[in-house]
């Protein structure tokens, strides 16, 4: 089994992980909500970063590759975590509501 690149790994947590947080995220509870907030997301975020460096350090990525741009990354992590308080606060609503 090969290993996956640099570039890869960074296009797969951009495509793959990032949406499939949002998957079922208001059946979700406030112990997965914090615990992808304040511990997945800023793990996976400095992760990102790293890869990004390690891209274009090895020469796979181009240093004005949108992919490794610093703010870029940092902008889809900050929209991430405002997407999911707000989905967050709707299921909180709803359930709210429906009783």
């Amino acid at each position: 089994m090969g290993t996956v690149s640099t570039k890869k790994r960074l296009e797969i947590i951009e495509r793959d992980v990032i949406p499939s947080m949002f998957v079922g995220v208001l059946s979700k509870d406030d112990k997965w909500l914090e615990h992808t907030l304040n511990e997945t997301l800023p793990l996976l975020e400095e992760r990102s970063l790293r890869l990004a460096q390690d891209c274009i350090r090895s020469g796979e990525c181009a240093q004005d590759d949108p992919l490794v741009d610093k703010n870029r990354i940092r902008k889809l992590f900050k929209d991430t975590r405002s997407k999911l308080e707000k989905e967050h606060v709707t299921r909180e609503l709803k359930s709210r509501f429906s009783h």
